[in-house]
């Protein structure tokens, strides 16, 4: 029996790497981008049967309940999806010089966006045996890290802020979840080297972080409710 997993923001980066590692898992893999023509190219450079383009724009809700349309004409269940879809717009601004307007476009795709597709979508998760949502967020946003300097110390109030929030949606989503699930939780995959922070030097490759959050969301463990490095569960 197919399973069926989807990924947003897919078209490039740590993203695209998830679609990968999941459709050479045997998934049948809906890749989520808001733009058309390079998440059609992006499906071609896979050149993988079991992916399929999915259009998708986190941050309106007709798009998303299009993409939902789309994805129950192909099953009525979707085992896996992953928030990926992510801005990062004050990397190089400190909080006192962040503008409102950019605070407020972070937290529409980081916080709304997932928070618009967990709900969307959740009809077809609950109805898969075992269905999973992982969002991806980041190490910066732990208070508690970030505050002990055990993350990068990019002070970028607008991003750390809105994956924060996201990951108290993981957490509200996981009470009221409960044990009757599906199961959610959040995955940081640690400093990459992608576009989302102009290439910076020195992180991961693309595949090394697709493969924490692919290992998670195939895991049979349960880490429900929890936010996750490679290394484990870390604090909020």
């Amino acid at each position: 029996m197919t399973k069926y997993a989807l990924v947003t923001g897919a078209n490039k980066g740590i993203g695209l790497e998830v679609v990968r590692q999941l459709a050479e898992k045997e998934y049948h893999v809906f890749l989520g981008a808001r733009n058309e023509e390079l998440g059609e190219k992006a499906v071609q450079s896979l050149g993988l049967a079991n992916v399929s383009f999915l259009h998708v724009d986190v941050t309106d809700s007709g798009s998303i309940k299009h993409a939902y349309q789309k994805v129950q004409e192909v099953s009525e269940t979707l085992d896996i999806l992953i928030n990926n879809a992510g801005v990062f717009l004050d990397h190089h601004s400190t909080p006192s010089q962040t503008n409102e307007e950019t605070l407020r476009r972070e937290f529409d795709v980081n916080f709304f966006g997932a928070f618009q597709m967990i709900q969307t979508f959740l009809p077809l998760v609950k109805k898969a045996e075992g269905g999973k949502i992982v969002n991806v967020t980041t190490d910066m946003a732990s208070q508690t890290m970030f505050d002990n300097g055990q993350t990068a110390p990019i002070n970028a109030l607008g991003y750390n802020a809105s994956k924060t929030a996201m990951n108290a949606l993981t957490l509200a989503f996981g009470k009221e979840f409960s044990d009757n699930g599906p199961e959610i939780f959040g995955v940081t995959p640690g400093f990459t080297t992608t576009d989302l922070n102009g290439n910076a030097p020195g992180g991961k490759t693309k595949a090394e972080s697709a493969q924490i959050i692919t290992q998670y969301a195939l895991d049979n463990a349960n880490y429900h409710g929890k936010i996750l490095d490679k290394n484990g569960i870390i604090p909020w």
